[in-house]
């Protein structure tokens, strides 16, 4: 990875030999690589071009020997230099976090209003279009693309992308659109109906409906030859993961999908304008309980398991960018109320989370987050709950070892 100019990942070579099963003498008899580890070596040095001859390569190349491990992480493994010893405990949480709906394509559903902000939404027309903060990201065919119209209220709600994920803190959830229904059922749970434009039509939404129906339009025309058979509202429910999300728990902890750390933020509902859908640029934990979602959002933020989840994420030109489920290969125990370290962590994650959210108060970032500037406000905030940081990890790293 320090050689340059060569792959925009970093790259690597192995020098293999095979025995064959009943091979005396062999020390990989067991086909494991042994605890002691393997002799090898790491390159680092700038080439004059691409492609250059041995020769010409061997002037600008460092040699250093290292020790290789074998190293896993739940049912991951990799090759490192650090020794760690593997833990096969699954972590208790890891299936219980779920990814968000694929709320695509974007310039469907994400928006923003084009009059005043009304006091309330309750049974109000809203003038609406699709939100300009989008369309940067987006891809072909879908780049330029842009709807106008209005829509009833009951179909306005927030969702987070990365860019409103930060450590102990939730920045500006954008607005969406979409096709559901939220009704309750007979023990009073929210149910999450999915609507074609025509149900809409059919139950008097008429601006939802011309709303849905120009975008199952537009995706009729563009979507690809896999999608021919899936219209847009089933794409947005890929695997049922709209339709599917808990609306009645008070407590949800999220954390983005990509990047170089996992950043976790919980969001009580009760302090949300709007009924909030997870996308799936982040994974969603629901509780009923305060503190267990405090508790995780302080490991998740820690350093100590995003450190160690390192050598299993993958890595692109600017380093580890995937998270996903790699954090909660981690083992950490489930969230005890008698237990006064997870406690202390819980209330010192709450104590962050206020912190962190007057930080943003007093300091709101002047331009748009393109990723330089999320990744330094993400770094901003860690800064300036330092003290919090230092006893966080301080009791995760009880919790993990």
């Amino acid at each position: 990875k320090d050689v340059s100019p060569l792959f925009r990942i970093p790259s690597c070579v192995f020098f293999a030999e095979k025995y064959e099963k009943k091979s005396a003498g062999s020390r990989f008899l067991s086909g494991k690589v042994p605890f002691s580890g393997l002799q090898g070596n790491i390159f680092s040095g700038k080439l004059t071009e691409h492609n250059c001859n041995l020769l010409t390569a061997k002037e600008s190349i460092k040699e250093d020997p290292v020790k290789w491990y074998y190293v896993k992480q739940g049912k991951a493994s990799a090759i490192s230099t650090r020794k760690s010893k593997a833990v096969e405990t699954e972590n208790p949480y890891k299936k219980h976090f779920k990814q968000g709906a694929t709320i695509v394509p974007r310039c469907f559903y994400f928006i923003e209003l084009t009059q005043d902000f009304p006091p309330d939404f309750e049974d109000r027309i809203i003038n609406i279009k699709t939100s300009d903060a989008i369309k940067a990201d987006a891809k072909k065919p879908w780049r330029g693309l842009e709807f106008t119209g209005k829509i009833e209220s009951k179909f306005i709600f927030r969702t987070a992308l990365a860019k409103s994920i930060l450590p102990f803190a939730l920045y500006k959830p954008d607005l969406v659109v979409l096709p559901v229904l939220i009704e309750k059922n007979n023990e009073g749970r929210k149910e999450i109906k999915l609507q074609s434009a025509n149900n809409l039509m059919h139950e008097g939404y008429l601006n939802a409906s011309k709303w849905f129906k120009n975008a199952e339009n537009t995706w009729q025309i563009h979507r690809t030859e896999k999608n021919k058979n899936i219209s847009s509202e089933d794409y947005l429910n890929w695997q049922n993961k709209l339709t599917e999300q808990n609306l009645d728990a008070p407590y949800l902890v999220l954390y983005n999908t990509s990047g170089k750390d996992a950043n976790a933020v919980v969001i009580k509902r009760s302090n949300v304008d709007l009924e909030f859908f997870v996308d799936t640029k982040a994974y969603v934990f629901y509780t009923s309980t305060g503190f267990e979602a405090y508790y995780l959002a302080g490991i998740l933020n820690s350093k100590i398991p995003n450190e160690q989840m390192k050598d299993f994420q993958t890595k692109g030109l600017f380093g580890a960018r995937d998270v996903h489920k790699k954090i909660l290969d981690i083992y950490f125990p489930r969230f005890d109320e008698t237990n006064e370290v997870h406690k202390k962590l819980a209330e010192l994650s709450e104590t962050a989370h206020k912190k962190a959210a007057k930080y943003l108060e007093d300091n709101p970032p002047q331009k748009e987050l393109t990723a330089t500037r999320l990744g330094k406000l993400r770094l901003d905030i860690k800064k300036h709950l330092a003290a919090e940081m230092k006893e966080i990890d301080r009791l995760v790293k009880k919790v993990i070892t």
